[in-house]
């Protein structure tokens, strides 16, 4: 079910499935995207997790605010979610963007968060792909075809997938997601900057919950050797996976490997 919850005025959108089970799941979605787009990994544990999903504003049904669009806003949504809704044995799922906000605020949820499941997370090791960045800024099909290499490992067959384009095709037509994409990409032009890479960086040194770091091994925007050295140096207990095959969204392009790996992971 979909619904909505308040902060500062503004609604936003939340998947529940909660299944009266012990174990919570609560996915946080990259950067312009929503949580549907994770709907095959977690509709595989219903019945077996309390399962959330947050969108960030302006991302999904959630509120155009322009105001919000920063880190510390996305992670206090997290916060006052968790709270409001009683959330305990959390495994907090954050990918790309996703990953940078559930570090930024595993450590102050503290013994809610039983783990932190890290996807192709954000952090400071992206940066030596900053001359990539303008594509991640795509208003039609064209633009997309230049994104999908960055993101899947079989990105020809998908973008050779009849659905997928007529998919592609109808988002960009509307005007609407135009309107959302304007206030979205405003801010993924200053999430690069030094200040959001500090806040996950003091978030992964800090954070006491055992930290499950997940990569796909042809990951255009991710260095995993950089990555993982950079996670293991700020922090101890992290734990390491490589998805061969696979891109930043590992799942699409490898869906057994990733769900074996991510089964552990939860557990």
């Amino acid at each position: 079910m979909n619904d909505f919850f308040e902060y500062k005025d503004a609604k936003i959108e939340y998947l529940t499935m909660d299944n009266n089970c012990e174990k919570t799941l609560l996915f946080l979605h990259g950067f312009s995207g929503e949580f549907m787009f994770y709907e095959d990994i977690y509709k595989s544990y219903e019945g077996m997790y309390n399962i959330y999903a947050l969108n960030m504003p302006t991302h999904g049904q959630s509120d155009i605010r322009p105001d919000l669009m920063n880190m510390e806003d996305f992670g206090e949504i997290v916060i006052k979610f968790v709270k409001e809704k009683n959330l305990n044995h959390i495994r907090l799922i954050g990918h790309s963007m996703g990953g940078g906000v559930a570090m930024s605020i595993a450590w102050k949820l503290g013994e809610l968060v039983d783990k932190v499941i890290l996807l192709g997370p954000m952090n400071r090791t992206m940066l030596m792909y900053n001359h990539l960045w303008p594509l991640f800024f795509p208003r039609n099909w064209e633009d997309y075809v230049k994104l999908a290499p960055i993101l899947y490992f079989n990105h020809k067959a998908l973008l050779a997938n009849d659905e997928v384009i007529q998919r592609v095709e109808e988002k960009f037509s509307n005007e609407e997601v135009h309107k959302r994409l304007d206030v979205i990409y405003e801010w993924g032009y200053r999430m690069p900057q030094e200040k959001n890479q500090e806040i996950v960086d003091q978030g992964i040194a800090k954070c006491k919950s055992p930290i499950y770091l997940i990569n796909g091994d042809h990951d255009g925007i991710v260095n995993v050797a950089n990555c993982e050295r950079h996670y293991k140096n700020l922090n101890n207990n992290v734990k390491s996976y490589v998805i061969k095959n696979s891109g930043h969204c590992m799942w699409v392009d490898n869906f057994d490997e990733f769900m074996s790996v991510f089964t552990e992971a939860i557990a």
